[in-house]
């Protein structure tokens, strides 16, 4: 909750920094490149952690397979279910209401051609993720063992600071666009809607994924409710015994190929499928380290359903993989 507080803490400074230089007329052209420059940044040390943690290299065979499978079972799932309950609201895929599109009232639309995919950083950024693994694992960790313990310490603290930087940035772009507070009260209720139908279809798609590939209930229950959050689920799941070992590799490798395929995925989605199914995708990194990217794929106010989604699977993971797991 502290690192909580302080992630929003940038966030509402840099929204109100925006507003009182958008009252000014004065607008930081570079922010946006600023942005992405800071995502590489972190994506390369997200792929290094990964690349030295021994733990993902050594499962890359067929407890990566299954993870992958559990992955896309619990997105499709989180999608399918934000997808239905935005038909029924009667919602645009830009998140707008049909009605009010209809009649003008929205004016934060955002068409294909304003808001066009950006191929290009997707594909650095995948790139960036790959190479940090490779370095990770080929020269860190084979080469150089005696670093890694400092590394893992600083890389945490860096994570920590770019975080910091990269919501700072989303905080500004928010109070930049001006209408972010009209847009909360047009949508109302739908914030906490949608968190809601990301967690009941990743939690039951991803369960019955998990059981047809031979793992209990209780197993596929708890790998489903990580929601991408490695450093957490997994080692919740391995604390109750060795028995349960296999399906703590599972999610871990599950909830680090969600993390990142939300980083990878969101402007693809975003662009295709629809804005608020992009953000059900990344789990918890949905109210960090994918914000920015939601933000830059989407309409800025789609931030506040993507932070809602993160937060939610965050306390449900907290909550309910233990209970799970009887601990």
């Amino acid at each position: 909750m502290k690192l909580l507080a302080l992630y929003w803490s940038f966030m509402i400074i840099g929204y109100i920094l925006a507003n009182r230089l958008a009252a000014k007329g004065i607008y930081l052209s570079w922010i946006q490149k600023a942005m992405m420059i800071t995502i590489y940044v972190l994506c390369l040390i997200m792929g290094l952690r990964m690349g030295i943690n021994e733990q993902v290299t050594s499962n890359l065979g067929s407890i990566g397979i299954m993870s992958l499978i559990v992955t896309l079972f619990c997105v499709a799932g989180s999608m399918v279910a934000i997808f239905a309950l935005r038909k029924i609201f009667g919602m645009d895929r830009h998140g707008n209401l049909k009605k009010l599109a209809d009649s003008g009232k929205t004016a934060s639309k955002v068409s294909d051609e304003e808001n066009p995919l950006d191929i290009k950083s997707t594909i650095i950024i995948l790139a960036v993720v790959a190479a940090g693994m490779v370095i990770g694992a080929l020269i860190m960790a084979k080469k150089y063992p005696e670093i890694l313990p400092g590394f893992d310490s600083a890389s945490s603290t860096g994570l920590v600071v770019l975080l910091c930087i990269l919501l700072f940035f989303v905080g500004f772009d928010l109070g930049a666009s001006g209408n972010i507070l009209d847009n909360f009260r047009t949508v109302g209720f739908r914030v906490v809607a949608f968190p809601f139908a990301a967690v009941i279809g990743t939690f039951i798609v991803g369960t019955a994924c998990c059981m047809v590939m031979g793992f209990s209930i209780r197993e596929g229950a708890a790998i489903s409710l990580g929601f991408g959050w490695y450093t957490y689920a997994p080692v919740v799941i391995a604390g109750a015994g060795q028995q349960y070992m296999i399906a703590s590799a599972v999610s871990f490798m599950h909830n680090v190929i969600r993390e990142t395929a939300g980083i990878i995925l969101i402007p693809v989605l975003a662009k295709k499928i629809g804005y608020l199914e992009a953000t059900g995708v990344p789990g918890v990194a949905a109210m960090d380290v994918c914000m920015p990217i939601v933000e830059r794929s989407c309409r800025p106010d789609t931030v506040i359903y993507s932070f809602a989604t993160g937060l939610l699977m965050c306390i449900v993971t907290s909550t309910c993989v233990p209970l799970v797991m009887g601990l």
